[in-house]
């Protein structure tokens, strides 16, 4: 009997430890009579859009009816990002803080006993690109090379001597730009990267394109070389002159000529360019690598030029002009793979395709047209989307870079006032000016990021 009282026992403790344990610790504390307070995000209002480039202020009603308020915590997607302790309540979003897309918002109000309240907002966010143009103003006496981040500029030279730009790349957060500055009477091709210069050419030179992949970085351009001026191409600063396979004479040839545009796609770097061949005549060339020889780009028998290059896919596109065989007139041209389309009639007018892009199946390229060559009338600057003609500008003007981003068309170019040409770049047919016309100025390439 003993035994089983014990085990009684030692059962009914256990059971006494079991409830003990399975008591409820969530006990209200006692009711201190404070009151939460009150906060309210009251503005902007909840689900608000705005840009990437504004600055939003963020306004934060907060009280408390039986006491004070000791702080207000300001988050930004569920992170601490300031706090106040006396009001107002403004917190700023500096621009570019917030990324696209959508963004919460949220406030926390704590009262001197310790009550807190919270209010939350969503705010969306769509991304507005930056625009980088480069080219050159004139300061009176010599052209200053620049590039326009934005409509700000930078001026990559100090106006001793005369200098310009006439390509730019992105890598990252790194601005490269490629072009000349004269030393004394010599012009020589260089690349400025951040600022920097770099120096390619060791006689009279200029570089017209450039493009970077990792740490590697190609220029496309042209140097006197044994007094001739030949097409050159520079890898990581190591200059190669183009020589054609000149399809006339079945002969690897050296003419006069120039590296035009150079295009990045997958590991292979395209050229293009034009030289002059056995006939005297200018003609179109492309090649991978820097590989030289290079091979010819079909053309009639008048003088061709290849001025920019876009790769998509397996396909090339290469932007420039061939003469009329008729009028000997120079048209505006785009050759896909080889074969040539016409943008210019080159009855009575003369064009130049300048830069090319593509989208998908739209092709669209940038040039310019003189429309009444017999007049004498101006030339226009002008884009084509698919062979149809947008033209940007009733007075004289070129257009010399294309890009697209989404659905928006930028393109580059200048745009004389009567007296001189304004560097400027359009935005889906809207001018925006770099320049203020003081002196003469042109915006020679575009990129948006």
């Amino acid at each position: 009997m003993k035994t089983i009282k014990s085990i009684n026992i030692i059962i009914s403790i256990l059971v006494t430890l079991i409830v003990i344990s399975c008591k409820d610790d969530n006990i209200p504390t006692p009711n201190n009579g404070n009151k939460i307070p009150v906060c309210s995000i009251i503005s902007p209002a909840n689900n608000a859009t705005f840009l990437t480039t504004d600055s939003i202020a963020v306004n934060i009603a907060a009280s408390d009816s039986d006491g004070t308020i000791a702080k207000v915590e300001f988050y930004i997607d569920n992170v601490i990002s300031s706090t106040k302790t006396d009001s107002p309540y403004t917190f700023l979003i500096a621009k570019g803080t917030l990324t696209q897309g959508s963004h919460n918002i949220k406030a926390i109000a704590t009262d001197n006993k310790g009550a807190t309240k919270s209010s939350t907002i969503n705010l969306n966010i769509n991304y507005v690109p930056t625009v980088y143009v480069a080219g050159y103003e004139n300061n009176g006496h010599a052209s200053i090379a620049k590039y326009w981040k934005n409509g700000t500029a930078v001026s990559l030279s100090d106006g001793t001597y005369s200098a310009a730009v006439n390509s730019i790349f992105l890598q990252g957060d790194d601005i490269y730009t490629a072009g000349y500055e004269y030393s004394g009477n010599l012009q020589l091709a260089k690349y400025w990267k951040n600022g920097t210069s770099n120096i390619l050419g060791t006689d009279a030179s200029s570089a017209n394109s450039i493009v970077v992949k990792d740490n590697d970085v190609y220029v496309g351009g042209w140097e006197i070389v044994s007094g001739s001026d030949v097409p050159r191409y520079w890898s990581n600063g190591t200059g190669t002159t183009i020589k054609v396979n000149d399809p006339i004479i079945s002969t690897v040839v050296l003419g006069n000529g120039q590296c035009t545009g150079i295009y990045l796609n997958g590991n292979n770097a395209y050229s293009v360019g034009y030289y002059r061949n056995s006939q005297g005549r200018f003609s179109p060339w492309e090649t991978t690598n820097g590989f030289s020889p290079a091979n010819t780009i079909p053309n009639n028998d008048k003088h061709s030029y290849a001025n920019a290059l876009f790769v998509s896919g397996s396909d090339k596109y290469v932007a420039g002009n061939q003469n009329s065989a008729t009028t000997g007139l120079a048209m505006a041209t785009i050759w896909k793979n080889g074969v040539a389309t016409t943008l210019t009639d080159g009855n009575n007018s003369t064009g130049v395709a300048t830069a090319v892009y593509v989208v998908g199946s739209d092709v669209y390229v940038a040039g310019w047209e003189q429309e009444n060559y017999s007049g004498g009338g101006p030339q226009y600057a002008k884009y084509w989307k698919n062979g149809n003609e947008i033209k940007l500008s009733t007075v004289s003007s070129g257009a010399t870079g294309i890009v697209v981003y989404g659905n928006d068309v930028y393109v580059s170019g200048w745009e004389n006032n009567g007296a001189q040409n304004i560097a400027k770049y359009w935005k889906n047919g809207v001018s925006v000016n770099l320049t203020n016309g003081t002196y003469s100025a042109s915006a020679n390439c575009i990129i948006v990021k």
